[in-house]
């Protein structure tokens, strides 16, 4: 991800609940609520970034068994409780300020007393948003105004642009089994409410690896526009990578979309 702005704010989360026709019952998203949901994060994560690629249609290589075999024995159970730690240090360290981490469960929130979902239920996805800093339009910037006779994609891409902090998806991330059923899409669609009527911002951000093209489709299909730099290619920024342990800067396509209905009732 980004690096995240400290930008302070008063926020306060409740359950969202997402009725999805290939859901028995509704999705719920919310904050994680429990060292089980923490647990249940890190799992998801390390399982879908971290673990060993294997190739099951050819003959593994000598190394490749040994790597597998370490990763059993004792690498997937380190990268759980390094991420798991990282993670609650975060969202402990990042309250108060513009950032928030979700976790979605398929389940109801109607038999718990604080309306929090139920902490037994299976975590299906999660995302993170902060505070990056992203090109603006400089009208943006300026009056905070939006002139709706121009496109999306013009304004984005013009040749007055600034910089200032935008609410930026910097992970996502959905279990296998429940991808293409609307889970990563409502995800996004509450990082999308957050911004607009929490966090008061017209715009929001992700960066995607440009080999990542599911990622790229996908937030294609949510509205996102890539941003395109001064000779009209995508354009390409550095952002920040964790994997196994470790963080390094890797190129990403920077994509963006503007919130509707900002600003309605206020």
């Amino acid at each position: 991800m980004s690096p995240i702005i400290a930008t302070h704010i008063k926020v306060s989360f409740v359950a969202t609940l997402f009725y999805i026709p290939t859901f028995a019952s509704a999705l719920v998203i919310a904050p994680p609520s429990s060292s089980a949901d923490f647990w249940q994060l890190a799992s998801l994560l390390v399982s879908t970034f971290d673990a060993p690629i294997v190739d099951e249609f050819n003959d593994t290589s000598m190394q490749d068994k040994m790597e597998l075999l370490q990763w059993n024995l004792y690498g997937k159970t380190l990268n759980e409780e390094y991420t798991y730690k990282r993670y609650a240090s975060t969202v402990r360290r990042m309250r108060g300020k513009k950032y928030c981490l979700l976790v979605a469960k398929e389940g109801s929130v109607e038999d718990t007393d604080d309306g929090s979902p139920d902490q037994r239920a299976e975590v299906l996805g999660m995302v993170e948003m902060g505070m990056s800093l992203c090109p603006t339009p400089l009208s943006e910037i300026h009056d905070g105004s939006h002139d709706n006779s121009h496109d999306d994609a013009d304004e984005y891409n013009d040749n007055s642009i600034g910089l200032r902090p935008q609410p930026t998806i910097g992970v996502l991330c959905v279990k296998s089994l429940y991808q293409k059923n609307g889970v990563g899409r409502a995800l996004v669609q509450k990082c999308e409410d957050i911004a607009r009527e929490m966090w008061e911002e017209q715009s929001i951000c992700v960066d995607v690896e440009p080999v990542n093209t599911d990622a790229l489709a996908f937030f294609e299909k949510c509205g996102y526009i890539s941003s395109l730099d001064s000779d009209g290619e995508r354009e390409i920024r550095d952002a920040t990578v964790s994997r196994r342990q470790s963080s390094e800067a890797k190129p990403h396509f920077l994509l963006r979309k503007r919130l509707a209905g900002f600003g309605e009732g206020n």
